[in-house]
């Protein structure tokens, strides 16, 4: 993982509490996979959810369907080489806001993919836990949106099983462009309404309400360890020879004094650099890549603003760094959980 793009995870908002409540699995009568039938002006679709795979958006968005949140929105970006995105805008193209719940966990690598006929979560770049109703039904095979693009991928969370012509439809239909929507020319032109989202068939609510509670539970458990763990490090290391601790609470350990200037925080500078947790899991380093790293001081974690300025040009130090001044209770998709307190070995090459 770059640290470019952990320096844009490093801007986003956490998430608020109401997260974790979207942590269920919604479990279907006799193991079949949960359906929905979605009604459109153009005809029928027929979901079926992966929730096994996907058990936070499948409930997700079954709670928007029992909710007819859905009812009058519409398709509201058709792009007929990509895919089709709706549920988040009515007929006068003004965005839907009563009714949203909280963000959702982004399930991205559960094994499904973008492929043609499937539905999968929309949410805003650069902040992959950041769907709430928008979803879009993927038109061709999108492999793209099954990497990493930044920080995370989107999650598929189901395909349809009936209605894929229906799909066509409105994957074909005449668009143009719209200055509430300023996406270019991909909003309908007759506006195609999703008259209403029904679920085909019972489900056992009761089982999937005790799931939240326990994914809620251990959610909550791993948040608690994960931050007492940090803190017990810190205790322990703080106690060593050669490290001090700022007022802050950032630690360092002077490897090799430097012989150059020391930077101010709106200095750019470069920097080679290796990232690890405390369990010594390595999760980015400049050395592997063989490139080092220029970007401005002021534009990274809080650790690394504050640490970099204790250095000289030509030194190198051991950076100890508390959630806090790192990536919070947020964390990095796909590279540091929440809660992590941090470790870099930082060798300050120049000062640009």
């Amino acid at each position: 993982m770059s640290l470019n793009r952990l320096n844009s995870i490093r801007t986003l908002d956490s998430l608020s509490a109401g997260v974790l409540l979207a942590l269920a699995c919604a479990l279907p009568l006799h193991g079949a996979n949960p359906q929905l039938l979605m009604k459109t002006t153009l005809g029928d679709i027929t979901l079926e959810l992966e929730e096994s795979k996907a058990p936070i958006s499948t409930l997700n968005f079954i709670r928007y369907a029992q909710g007819q949140f859905y009812d009058g929105t519409i398709f509201h970006r058709v792009m007929p080489d990509f895919m089709i995105q709706g549920g988040g805008f009515d007929k006068n193209i003004d965005k839907k806001s009563t009714g949203l719940l909280p963000p959702i966990k982004n399930e991205w690598r559960n094994g499904l993919k973008n492929v043609r006929g499937s539905i999968a979560m929309a949410r805003l770049g650069r902040q992959p836990d950041s769907a709430t109703a928008q979803f879009f039904i993927n038109v061709v095979d999108n492999a793209g949106l099954d990497q990493p693009r930044d920080g995370a991928g989107y999650a598929v969370f189901g395909k349809v099983v009936k209605g894929l012509e229906v799909v066509d439809k409105i994957r074909n239909t005449k668009t143009e462009t719209n200055a509430k929507y300023p996406g270019g020319k991909v909003v309908p032109a007759t506006p195609v309404v999703i008259e209403s989202v029904t679920v085909v068939g019972e489900y056992d609510l009761t089982t999937l309400e005790s799931k939240v509670k326990k994914l809620e539970e251990d959610a909550n458990m791993a948040i608690e360890n994960a931050a007492a763990a940090g803190k017990a490090y810190l205790a322990t290391n703080g106690k060593k020879e050669g490290v001090n601790t700022t007022s802050t609470g950032l630690q360092y350990r002077v490897i090799t004094e430097g012989d150059g200037a020391s930077p101010k925080a709106t200095d750019r500078v470069t920097v080679h650099y290796s990232g690890k947790l405390i369990d010594g899991t390595e999760f980015d380093s400049s050395y592997k890549r063989n490139s080092p790293a220029t970007f401005p001081l002021n534009g990274v974690i809080p650790g690394w603003t504050e640490g970099l300025q204790l250095m000289k040009v030509g030194g190198k130090s051991e950076l100890v760094i508390p959630s806090e001044l790192g990536y919070g209770a947020r964390g990095a998709p796909g590279a540091i959980p929440p809660h992590s307190t941090l470790i870099f070995e930082v060798e300050l090459i120049k000062i640009n």
